[in-house]
């Protein structure tokens, strides 16, 4: 099983205007994906603001939203050089659809004060996944206000 890591990175954006995906990875059709970790943190924030978002995966015909940007996965090994398989968006203010059924993983309420950090554990069975052509999606499922400038990631591996 190959341990091929991606990163999505995400620069001073400006989230929660809108019911959005703040991050979302689809999967081709011949590999899967894992989860690694994910991180975001909040600048220039002076109140406590809770936000609550979710980790869900797309199963079946899965169309990734709009009104974001659609950023290159990094390798995170300096030593490989294949470049990832799957299409990642960053920051969709219109959210993903499908024609199967969204299924929520986890719910997160995010204390913007103090960086959000999800790291499961190192054992593969801890990591939430998805098959082939499907999507894990980190999405804000209400606007908030006010909206906060963050940057974080989204680290995956994809599956064989």
């Amino acid at each position: 099983m190959g341990r091929r890591i991606y990163s999505v990175p995400m620069d001073n954006a400006n989230i929660g205007t809108a019911v959005q995906d703040i991050f979302a990875v689809k999967t081709p059709a011949n590999k899967g994906a894992q989860i690694h970790h994910v991180q975001l943190c909040a600048g220039a924030v002076s109140a406590v603001a809770e936000i609550r978002m979710r980790l869900k995966r797309g199963t079946a015909t899965v169309t990734l939203g709009s009104g974001g940007t659609v950023p290159t996965p990094a390798i995170v090994d300096v030593g490989d050089t294949l470049a990832a398989a799957s299409v990642a968006h960053i920051n969709d203010t219109t959210q993903a659809t499908t024609s199967g059924a969204f299924t929520t993983l986890e719910f997160f309420q995010w204390n913007v004060l103090m960086p959000f950090d999800y790291m499961p554990g190192p054992e593969d069975e801890d990591r939430d996944t998805c098959d082939v052509s499907q999507a894990l999606i980190l999405d804000l499922p209400a606007a908030i206000t006010p909206a906060v400038v963050a940057s974080g990631f989204f680290k995956y591996r994809e599956l064989p």
